[in-house]
């Protein structure tokens, strides 16, 4: 079963610790004014190292898919709920927009 990750709401700039498939992640998220975007970075939680940094949050769409380098095995994405594969807004992360990590196990790699 994909994990869905709960996210903030309330504010343009969080981060979170998540575990997945047995490693600890810091998920950081910031929201660009001025391309009415989020960006999405992930550290290494015990050293604070970005592994993936500032990947545009688009819904309906693997985050990280065309990145090479260290990153958690599975994969992001950014669901839009309505169906109609609407980016999120600030205000929509965790709402209209869930963020699903699917595992290396549910890729089927």
């Amino acid at each position: 079963m994909p994990q869905r990750i709960q996210l903030r709401d309330d504010l343009p700039f969080f981060d979170l610790q998540v575990t997945l498939e047995s490693v600890t992640y810091t998920l950081e998220f910031r929201w660009n004014v001025r391309a009415g975007k989020w960006f999405m970075s992930v550290l290494d939680e015990t050293s604070n190292t970005v592994l993936q940094a500032a990947a545009k949050v688009v819904a309906n769409w693997p985050l990280f898919a065309y990145v090479t380098g260290r990153q958690p095995a599975g994969a992001f994405l950014a669901f839009d709920t309505t169906g109609a594969g609407l980016d999120p807004g600030l205000n929509d992360l965790g709402n209209r927009v869930q963020l699903i990590y699917f595992t290396t196990a549910e890729l089927g790699l």
